[in-house]
């Protein structure tokens, strides 16, 4: 018999079993692209959300800065480019070499 045991199978002809297994069982279930799966699960997850936070944001001195509207009543907490929800820390960053315009 011509099979070999994982233990001592290499690391290429793994991962091609493992890629074929998978493509075997995409066609039994039919395959759903990646952004078509991400965009439902965010459709799904926006369902439930019970509240809506607007931020305001500008660039200053090629910085980004976040602040809440002054009469927002949340428990979110914004300073400069970071989001603070409950245990969870948000960082936006402006893409690498990017030079923006000051506001007049």
């Amino acid at each position: 018999m011509s099979e070999k045991h994982l233990k001592i199978m290499d690391v290429d002809k793994f991962q091609s079993i493992a890629d074929a297994f998978i493509d075997r069982s995409s066609q039994e279930f039919g395959e759903m692209p990646a952004s078509s799966f991400f965009e439902l699960l965010f459709e799904r997850m926006a369902e439930r959300v019970s509240e809506t936070v607007e931020v305001e944001g500008e660039i200053v001195d090629n910085q980004l800065v976040l602040k809440l509207p002054v009469d927002a009543e949340t428990a979110v907490q914004v300073k400069d480019n970071e989001i603070l929800i409950g245990d969870r820390r948000i960082v936006v960053k402006l893409k690498d070499n990017t030079i923006y315009p000051t506001a007049q």
